[in-house]
């Protein structure tokens, strides 16, 4: 680089640093204004912001976890409060009238009860190999040919209706037995059974509570248990069908 080339170059410099001066002189009192007004956007946006939400949400999860506990604390009373005796038997109860699987032991036994209950006698007896459906129930037939007097039929029906199992005549087919003065009837039974519900609620969701239609139909159920007695245990549940 010449001398001249050099002169050259520390005049132009010269000239910018009093272009930059004159105009820092010109417009100095916006530029520090401008500045600080940039410092303080910055500092808002990446340093007060993020703290401020930050703090927000704290305390938002502070208000829920407070409601949450309160929420607790007052299922757990509420839970308490309940007598686990007599909530035990009421489950029992409507698993009695609705169990959860087809129950071939108990369901014969109750039907053998009825059907002796009512004056007939058990000609045959057969369970159904395959399932139905009525509505949301699952359902299993049963085949029942019977021998009694033609009077007592309506006996029957009714005990079958109020039974402690909720069971559904699908047809019945009535024959005269000539010589006797009885009558043959031959009976299709749809006995109904729902699995048990796989969710019961989470730990935050309300405490279900018992409407008073709810404990009306217990209470039937309840008196009708009391007239025929089943026992839950008298065969192993969800077992082959032992008449197939």
């Amino acid at each position: 680089m010449g001398f001249t080339e050099l002169v050259s170059m520390l005049s132009l410099l010269n000239k910018m640093k009093k272009e930059i001066i004159k105009f820092y002189s010109d417009y100095k009192l916006y530029i520090f204004p401008a500045i600080v007004a940039l410092s303080s956007l910055f500092l808002i946006i990446f340093a007060i912001y993020p703290q401020t939400v930050k703090l927000i949400e704290g305390q938002k999860t502070a208000s829920d976890l407070i409601n949450r506990s309160k929420f607790l604390d007052i299922k757990v009373v509420a839970l308490e409060s309940y007598d686990g005796t007599d909530l035990a038997n009421k489950v029992g109860f409507v698993l009695n009238a609705l169990p959860a699987e087809k129950d071939y032991g108990n369901i014969l036994t109750l039907l053998s009860q009825l059907v002796s209950q009512s004056g007939f006698s058990i000609a045959s007896i057969n369970v159904g190999n395959s399932s139905g459906k009525v509505g949301n129930l699952d359902t299993f037939e049963v085949k029942l040919d019977i021998i009694g007097v033609q009077a007592l039929l309506q006996t029957l029906l009714s005990n079958i209706e109020s039974s402690p199992r909720l069971i559904r005549v699908k047809s019945i087919d009535v024959s005269s037995n000539q010589g006797k003065g009885n009558i043959a009837v031959s009976l299709a039974l749809q006995v109904l059974y729902a699995a048990l519900p796989q969710n019961f609620g989470a730990p935050d969701s309300p405490l279900p509570q018992l409407s008073q239609s709810d404990e009306s139909l217990i209470s039937t159920l309840e008196k009708s248990s009391a007239g025929t007695q089943i026992t839950s245990g008298s065969s192993p549940r969800g077992k082959s069908n032992p008449f197939e």
